[in-house]
């Protein structure tokens, strides 16, 4: 368009252009998201501010030059932190992630291009095509929901899985899954994507997109498997397949707090540029550790939270009574961070929430999951173990066995869990035997 525009015109474009990017910059100094990293604000703030930058560089190019220097110091330290995260996986979930991801890719592609920085090795971009393959359910259309979620992706993800494609796998396999993603897309109902989010990555999607590379599935398409994210505490089983009668997918949380690497980084202090937790966001996450969904045959019948406040119980957790320390729902307690519409993780000892996976294998079609959530509750309630095994026996059988162990002089002596489903409600059917109930 720049070349169809007339003087006059420009320099209109030019001097908005530069007063909204002077004033991305000033905010950057005062607002939360200058400093926190890994969080999708500030990924999608600092490539607006990176671009208002390189347009206005012929402009004005000591104070272009200003901007740019603070998006590569930010930018550049999120790579590097990146770099820790062996997964590919964010810890605000998939649905946030693609949101911080269209940024991620969009700022290697620029940096590649402009500055002639190189984040093609990535560890993290390496790994990232799995977080959206093995998190999809049956079908192509819903994604796991952990954290913060809608149904799938708010951004994409058919431009990130290109820029993956072109830049990084170049096999094939990341065209292939846009590609199912593209022709599986809902028309109506929740999972559409929103007109705000439906068309901002489509230019990057073209711009990318190599026809070169013949789409295929990645090998072993085809029959369930189980992948493990280590660092963000995640198991899942069945992801990436089409919508069968036997194709049955779940999932399993055990995580750190912001994920291994970010929760290790806080704890241990090895940079001197990162503050604690002010350097990071994780109140999208949920209090989740030993949570899991289930959906036999593709029919989703244990479901997470999606987007909403931060209650134990809608997480499909264990949670306890009486509790002297419950914040809401008394006298019932779950884990660490709950009762807001953020997780609070700077408050009550927040901050050290983990769970662990402890087990994960897999023989057929027969998988065996399994977790430690203790360090994820209040010690006020004097628990010792709180471990969860899941058992796939088919595909349509998940046994949930609890194992729970206190001190003598706990608080506590009840448990409970509620198995949420966002689409079915569940019903107490009294199982008979011999007329007897």
């Amino acid at each position: 368009l720049y070349l169809l525009l007339d003087n006059n015109r420009r320099q209109t474009y030019l001097k908005k252009i530069y007063s909204v990017t002077e004033e991305m910059y000033e905010y950057s100094k005062v607002r939360s998201w200058g400093k926190q990293f890994l969080h999708n604000h500030q990924a999608t703030n600092m490539l607006a501010l990176l671009t208002g930058a390189l347009v206005i560089n012929s402009y004005n190019e000591f104070q272009s030059n200003i901007w740019k220097q603070l998006v590569i110091d930010v930018m550049e330290k999120t790579m590097f932190l990146l770099n820790h995260v062996v997964d590919g996986s964010l810890d605000e979930g998939v649905a946030y992630g693609s949101y911080t991801s269209k940024s991620i890719t969009q700022y290697a592609f620029l940096a590649k291009r402009h500055f002639g920085i190189n984040h093609f090795d990535n560890n993290w971009l390496k790994m990232h095509y799995w977080f959206y393959y093995s998190t999809l359910l049956p079908g192509f259309q819903r994604s796991v929901g952990i954290a913060d979620s809608n149904y799938n992706w708010f951004y994409g993800p058919e431009s990130q899985l290109v820029f993956l494609d072109s830049f990084i796998l170049q096999n094939g396999a990341g065209n292939w899954l846009a590609s199912q993603i593209r022709k599986h897309r809902p028309k109506d109902g929740p999972m559409v994507q929103s007109a705000s989010q439906r068309w901002s990555t489509l230019h990057t999607e073209y711009l990318w997109y190599n026809p070169e590379l013949i789409s295929h599935p990645p090998s072993g398409h085809g029959v369930p498997k189980l992948h493990v994210f280590p660092n963000w505490g995640v198991v899942t089983y069945g992801g990436g397949l089409p919508n069968t009668q036997t194709n049955t997918f779940f999932s399993f949380k055990s995580g750190k707090l912001g994920g291994r690497a970010v929760y290790d980084i806080v704890h241990f202090q090895p940079y001197s540029w990162i503050d604690g937790w002010r350097s990071f966001n994780p109140g999208h996450e949920h209090p989740d550790q030993n949570s899991f969904t289930f959906a036999p045959n593709g029919q989703v019948f244990v479901s997470e939270a999606l987007y909403g406040p931060k209650f134990s119980h809608l997480n499909n957790i264990l949670v306890f009574a009486p509790s002297p320390t419950s914040q809401c729902n008394k006298p019932w307690e779950g884990q660490l961070g709950e009762c807001s519409h953020w997780l609070k993780w700077t408050t009550n000892g927040s901050g050290e929430a983990a769970g662990e996976i402890i087990t994960a294998s897999q023989q057929g079609e027969m998988v065996f999951v399994s977790g430690e959530a203790v360090s994820a509750y209040s010690s006020s309630m004097k628990l010792k173990s709180v471990y969860r095994g899941l058992l796939l026996l088919n595909h349509q059988t998940l046994l949930v066995v609890d194992h729970i162990e206190k001190d003598i002089d706990s608080p506590v002596s009840l448990v409970s869990s509620f198995f949420h489903n966002l689409d079915i409600d569940f019903k107490y059917v009294p199982f008979r035997f011999l007329n007897k109930f």
